[in-house]
């Protein structure tokens, strides 16, 4: 595998040659501040950008486009992580040596027709076009309360307070989902195009030269950034809240989140994770699992997932509805577990976990651009390091780490008696 990166004024162009796969991929990543009001723009922008363009102003005309290139795949991905926002523009397709050598232009062409020739006509989109993405994400923001468990962290997470970064959801508010206008997009296209940081993943066995000089026919971005976009957010240590709503839900769901104060860079890129996979993020022997499940048979499922960028593990469950407040004691007791009571079997079983994980990373074309990504962009090591500085984490160093470790929220959706 061979990375090579080229900057080229407002973009930069990071070329991936490798022969592992018969498919190819682009990514055009945009990232930026994150800024609670334009998250729900960001997502129908996006959404209705590769949905159709000048050239193809119908979904049907640009999906039969898509099958003439093989079958190619062009979609957009938006998330939040930490203080940023990234939207990935995504083009997956099949190696043009396998098809025919004469489309790769073509193909490569294609993703930036969708953002620079977009169906719009006198600064304003078209409004059939933003009146079926603002459907699509109206349904989408409504069926969140009818998965409990998305609905019961995303309400947790609140809690955090409007000044906390972390509290802004992905998913986009009704509210500013009503103040979309063809015109106010419109405006938010161009603030995107001329503010956002961009770069351009490609990965295959292609050549590069060639693709290189595509891309920079096609990319027609014209800004040079230099603001500061931080992934890294604080969550200052406070007295935990403790909040519960009640729903319709058979059961209750049992949201806690974890603070984590004032760890190193090592601590954020190797221990926490380890501490995670311990806790509940890793196989059915984890802390919380045997206390939850195992020992008191409370749950189907209880899991942790650590949120590197914004300080955070969140611990989620659903319990009978008797059950809440023993299940909250017993997360409790699994978290003061992690203070003193870690086996060597237990890191040892953690450590084979993520090492197995970087290794699949490395079978998916995805995460490798996902990798590159982060290690140019943020403190992610490369590859080598990352598994040979897992193996050397200790349990004395899950001890240390576990006491800059405080309960900052237990969320409770508190479900009703079933009829």
């Amino acid at each position: 595998m061979v990375y090579k990166c080229e900057k080229h004024g407002p973009y930069t162009i990071h070329m991936i040659k490798t022969n592992k796969f018969k498919l190819c991929h682009m990514e055009i990543i945009f990232r930026n501040k994150i800024v609670k009001e334009d998250i729900t723009k960001r997502n129908i922008l996006f959404d209705l950008l590769t949905e159709a363009n000048n050239d193809y102003p119908t979904k049907r005309l640009l999906a039969l486009k898509l099958e003439d290139l093989y079958n190619a795949n062009l979609y957009s991905v938006t998330s939040k992580v930490g203080g940023a926002v990234l939207t990935n523009v995504c083009l997956d397709f099949i190696n043009p040596k396998y098809t025919d050598k004469k489309i790769l232009e073509e193909t490569l062409k294609l993703p930036f027709d969708t953002l620079f020739n977009p169906l719009a006509t006198n600064n304003e989109f078209n409004g059939r076009l933003v009146e079926i993405a603002k459907k699509r994400a109206e349904a989408d923001i409504k069926s969140i309360k009818e998965n409990p468990k998305k609905y019961a962290i995303l309400e947790a997470i609140k809690t955090l307070g409007d000044k906390s970064l972390s509290s802004f959801s992905n998913v986009g508010s009704l509210k500013d989902l009503d103040k979309i206008t063809s015109s106010s997009l419109y405006k938010y296209y161009q603030e995107v195009l001329e503010n956002d940081y961009v770069d351009i993943y490609i990965i295959g066995d292609l050549d590069m030269e060639e693709v290189a000089k595509i891309i920079i026919t096609y990319a027609s971005f014209k800004i040079i950034k230099n603001h500061q976009v931080d992934f890294y957010i604080e969550n200052p240590k406070r007295k935990p809240v403790i909040k519960q709503e009640k729903y319709v839900y058979v059961q209750t769901n049992i949201i806690a989140i974890l603070n984590l104060n004032n760890l190193t860079n090592y601590e954020k890129k190797y221990v926490a994770n380890l501490y995670n996979l311990i806790l509940g993020g890793g196989s059915l022997e984890t802390k919380l699992y045997r206390r939850l499940r195992g020992e008191n048979s409370l749950c189907y499922n209880v899991n942790s997932m650590y949120q590197k960028y914004d300080g955070l593990i969140l611990i989620s469950t659903s319990v009978d509805i008797n059950a809440k407040e023993k299940a909250i004691k017993l997360i409790k007791q699994a978290i003061k577990d992690m203070t003193n009571n870690i086996t060597k079997e237990e890191l040892n079983q953690a450590k084979e976990l993520i090492i197995s994980a970087l290794h699949m990373n490395m079978d998916n074309i995805g995460k490798i651009v996902d990798n590159y990504f982060y290690q140019n962009t943020s403190d992610l090591d490369d590859f080598e390091t990352r598994i040979e500085t897992f193996k050397k984490v200790t349990v004395e160093e899950i001890y240390s780490l576990s006491k800059k470790i405080s309960v900052s929220t237990i969320y409770s959706l508190i479900g009703e008696e079933a009829l």
